[in-house]
């Protein structure tokens, strides 16, 4: 070994000096564990590999001897990565055998300290792996305050990490798998009854909230009055499975008064009743799938596991009969609809003596509606596609809500890449931000201004609407597509970089260009000036003018919230292909490569996610680019 030389760092001894490479070996010492094999983190070794060949090792491994395992060779305990792109770098020849690595000999007695030091600060170990290593370095004699020292962290903090080492195996491995957050575990930790803190994680409501699961760890008494579980089940079926209740001098002689001394077993008995019911309902109706949960809402978290049914008529497998009566009911809503027209052109008290029975017909009708939709049938389709999810309503009663879709099988319909919490909701790959939100927004406008001027007609609709809601309306109406009487067309282009080379931006200088040298001098001071531009020009102008004052911009990107340009658009049977197409610039680089790859699927394009993804961000969103030449599309968020 040459050009030793020897160091002391954090209480720890070192020596450097250049091993060859075929010497060094991996150890099961080396603290980092988890996600080694995952697809980002073998395209770090690619990218570290690439930048060793450049510049050669720039950072020294960290070795250790141990001839009980194997004589003359060296073990990795603090650069795993770096190993891993000597190993990548060999396999494709770019190095030898005897290829010289930097390296700092340690003892093996502090291989676990210091892998652990040297991961955790680069990048941030997972979890687990930290808690296991300090677990690992407790048992093998340090003192918390020692291993607090050694990482400089308090003993407090490692006495929680020790303590979390010691919970039930299934937890752990659910914290592994990224199944259970943090919060979730030390929720648990309140109790030290592995069996306790299982029964606590399967029983605990969908959400699994650490206040819920530290209640059921405890297993604390609750008011028979207020458990939602005992209106579920019974007092009787609580007892015949072994559960007890307490009573005080207040409700010893009250059938339903007393404490429940056994929370986690009347929850479990619950939560059992509502999954075998949703299986009974699921297997009886022919539902694809069934669940069971604490509550169920349209709402928060729930609408982001599920789309909640909304079904059409043709969702509905209606009898002979049914289907008789209901052609009776719709023929009669038309006849009711069409008086109640007629009657809205009385005046005074004989209108309203006309539409009263004529009220009270049309909700009888909707009423006999309703009563055969939730009679009928659904088509075996709707249901293959659909499920149920049985869950305790507000006071304590059972809901039963068919036809719910999870949101994982709806994008996988859709061709849509979602990413599943540990909670069980989904979000997009694609991620949508503030900034790109306004920029194609800003684009849409600008298209729809530049659509605009070839429709006078339109825009004069959109001018007196706007000035009738003041004259004719008291209440309140949404502004009629963001129309202003403020010139909006410089902000939109601010806002959407790339957007000055399109047609739209063209359209729109172009016109005002040919205006400002239409317009009759001294106009601004005299209005009387533009009715020398006669009718027809003064639309133009007009349709112009409307055009560079609409909005439709937004802050963000809202999913389920139309634009306020849509009426326009639909009105001016509008086609923003005409317009705008993505590119690099104004779409793919604003997007992570696991976006692009996602955009460019429901474009309908076949990409190679293994090739695309080693591309550098701004060769991708080139590639992207280049892809959907000549492919009219544009995004669902668009």
């Amino acid at each position: 070994m040459l050009n030793n030389t020897a160091s002391t760092t954090s209480n720890i001894n070192t020596v450097s000096s250049t091993v060859p490479y075929k010497k060094l070996r991996q150890t099961s010492l080396n603290a980092r564990k988890h996600n080694v094999d995952t697809l980002n983190f073998k395209r770090g070794i690619i990218s570290l590999a690439r930048s060793i060949a450049a510049r050669n090792l720039l950072q020294n491994l960290i070795v250790f001897s141990d001839d009980e395992v194997e004589q003359d060779c060296w073990f990795v305990a603090a650069g795993q990565r770096r190993l891993m792109a000597l190993d990548y770098l060999h396999r494709v020849g770019a190095i030898d055998d005897d290829y010289p690595v930097r390296v700092d000999f340690i003892d093996k007695a502090d291989a676990l300290v210091v892998s652990v030091s040297e991961n955790n600060d680069r990048v941030d170990m997972h979890l687990s792996d930290l808690i296991f290593s300090i677990n690992e370095l407790a048992n093998n004699g340090d003192s918390v305050e020692v291993v607090a020292a050694k990482f400089g962290y308090k003993a407090y903090y490692v006495r929680k990490l020790m303590k979390l080492a010691n919970m039930a195996p299934e937890l752990m491995q659910l914290l592994r798998n990224n199944k259970i957050s943090l919060n979730q575990l030390i929720a648990l930790s309140i109790t030290d009854d592995h069996d306790l803190q299982l029964k606590a994680w399967e029983n605990c409501s969908y959400d699994k909230s650490p206040k819920d699961l530290r209640r059921l760890a405890l297993n604390e008494e609750e008011p028979v009055s207020d458990n939602k579980y005992i209106k579920v089940i019974g007092i009787d079926a609580y007892r015949d499975a072994g559960g007890e209740i307490k009573h005080d001098l207040f409700t010893q002689h009250e059938s339903h008064g007393g404490y429940i001394l056994n929370p986690s077993l009347v929850q479990e008995l619950a939560l059992n009743k509502l999954q075998v019911l949703a299986e009974q309902v699921a297997n009886n109706e022919g539902w694809s799938w069934y669940g069971s949960q604490e509550r169920l809402e349209s709402w928060g978290d729930d609408s982001k596991r599920y789309e909640f049914p909304r079904p059409q008529l043709e969702d509905y497998a209606f009898t002979t009969e049914q289907q008789n009566q209901l052609d009776i009911i719709y023929d009669k809503l038309e006849n009711v609809k069409f008086a109640m027209d007629e009657a809205e052109e009385l005046s005074g008290e004989k209108k309203w003596e006309a539409l009263r029975p004529l009220s009270k017909e049309r909700n009888e009708l909707e009423q006999q509606k309703s009563e055969i939709l939730d009679a009928a049938e659904f088509t075996k389709e709707y249901k293959s596609q659909r499920g149920v999810i049985v869950s305790i309503g507000y006071h304590g009663d059972i809901v039963i809500t068919r036809g719910l879709m999870k949101l994982v099988d709806k994008a996988s319909k859709e061709n849509k890449a979602v990413k599943v919490n540990t909670d069980g909701t989904v979000v997009p790959v694609t991620q949508v931000s503030a900034a790109l939100a306004r920029s194609l927004s800003c684009e849409r406008t600008l298209a729809v201004q530049a659509a605009l001027l070839q429709k006078p007609e339109i825009a004069l609709a959109l001018t007196v609407q706007k000035l009738a809601l003041s004259v004719f309306s008291a209440g309140y109406h949404q502004n009629p597509a963001c129309f202003t009487i403020q010139e909006t067309t410089r902000t939109m282009i601010e806002a959407a970089p790339g957007c000055e080379d399109g047609e739209a931006v063209k359209q729109l200088r172009m016109a005002k260009a040919k205006w400002s040298e239409s317009l009759p001098k001294g106009w601004e001071d005299d209005f009387t000036l533009l009715t020398s531009l006669g009718t027809d020009q003064l639309l133009e102008l007009q349709a112009f003018c409307v055009a560079a004052t609409l909005d439709g911009s937004v802050s963000q990107y809202e999913p389920k919230k139309k634009s306020n340009l849509q009426k326009l658009e639909f009105a001016m049977n509008f086609d923003i292909h005409e317009y705008w197409k993505p590119t690099a610039q104004n779409l793919w680089s604003r997007l992570k490569k696991e976006g692009m790859i996602d955009q460019l699927t429901q474009a309908g394009v076949s990409v190679n996610k293994d090739e695309f993804m080693a591309y550098k961000k701004g060769d991708a969103a080139k590639r992207a680019e280049q892809l959907l030449e000549g492919i009219k599309w544009v995004p669902d968020f668009m």
